[in-house]
């Protein structure tokens, strides 16, 4: 069970949420977080949640850090997002660099930062290349999200997969159609640096790594927005009306809500009330939490019928952002392969 501590936690991000993000959605889809409110997650702690104190962060443990992801996925996904960019890519990538400084600005939101990980996820065709030349480091990476960031880890060099913390020299390049999470900008970006900090040749290993270790953020997140997009749906339907009955009243409607509602509550339960979860149990409920969301959140669409579709309703976000969250980080053909060895306790899936 979630002691009170970790009720309260969810209380005062819910409380955030509902004064900062949710009168801001329409706001943040269109023109993103926005400074303002990422000093106002910066305040809270939201940005430093995992980082630990003494560098400007909050220290929180897993349970209270996977609080905050849901809570705040409930309303804003792309804000949910940016804490997990932060805390959960970049911070375990440049904890060893010995640069304090730029990681008590991300963690105070003073400084934007953003990981490049294409060469990690699948489904890109291309991933940019850095080459070093003269002591600078240049070249474009493709498909950045949260490409405002004037701070990014990327993989570079000579063999492509040893990792840089670049600190200047960064811009836009071409923009890329955002599917999801449009409170963060997607781009390439082109860099020609000479302030950069290697963190080693084994760039490649380490992002894969940091990316088959969020399965928890990942269903955290999931569960938000699948909670998200089932509260939209519950209330339209219990004041919209259609040949004179509330669409509450249809059982096609009341049933397969209180359905996707059950399953939410169970794999909220999974998440929360289970202690030590192990790797398979683990990739199970990332599995399991990324399904709902997709099927959730494209029945909370339906449920609007034609107002789904209107960005004024703050419904059809969560179905982009569903299916952009899958796209990111859930890597069919290796996750399915991590399940299949955890379950058969070896080498399984390769033929």
């Amino acid at each position: 069970m979630i002691n009170e501590e970790y009720r309260i936690l969810g209380d005062t991000v819910k409380e955030f949420s509902e004064k900062n993000l949710e009168g801001s959605s329409l706001k943040i889809e269109r023109g993103g977080l926005g400074e303002d409110i990422i000093m106002k997650m910066a305040a809270q702690g939201f940005l430093g949640a995992k980082i630990p104190a003494d560098l400007g962060g909050s220290g929180i443990d897993e349970k209270g850090y996977l609080i905050i992801l849901e809570n705040l996925a409930r309303v804003s996904p792309s804000a949910a997002l940016k804490v997990l960019i932060n805390n959960s890519l970049f911070y375990p990538l440049v904890s060893e660099s010995g640069d304090t400084g730029t990681i008590e600005g991300v963690a105070g939101g003073k400084i934007n930062a953003t990981v490049a990980m294409e060469e990690v996820q699948e489904g890109y065709l291309e991933s940019g290349k850095l080459s070093i030349s003269g002591g600078r480091l240049t070249g474009t990476k493709t498909s950045v999200i949260n490409s405002d960031a004037t701070v990014i880890v990327a993989l570079g060099g000579e063999s492509g997969k040893e990792l840089f913390l670049i600190k200047n020299g960064i811009s836009k390049g071409k923009s890329s159609p955002s599917l999801g999470f449009r409170g963060l900008t997607l781009s390439q970006l082109v860099v020609d640096s000479d302030d950069y900090i290697p963190l080693g040749s084994e760039g490649m290993d380490r992002m894969t790594k940091v990316m088959d270790s969020l399965d928890l953020e990942i269903s955290a997140i999931a569960i938000g927005i699948s909670e998200g997009s089932l509260n939209k749906a519950i209330e339209y339907t219990k004041v919209r009306s259609t040949f004179e009955h509330l669409l509450k009243d249809y059982e096609p409607v009341a049933f397969s809500l209180s359905h996707l509602n059950a399953e939410i509550e169970g794999l909220r339960s999974f998440l929360f009330d289970r202690e030590d979860l192990d790797a398979k149990e683990r990739l199970e409920l990332k599995f399991l939490s990324v399904d709902l969301a997709k099927r959730c959140t494209k029945q909370a669409l339906q449920s609007h019928g034609g107002y789904g579709y209107l960005q004024d309703f703050g419904v059809e976000k969560f179905y982009r952002d569903a299916m952009a969250l899958s796209s990111l980080f859930f890597r069919r053909e290796r996750d399915n392969r991590r399940l299949a060895e955890e379950v058969f306790q070896g080498r399984a899936g390769f033929i």
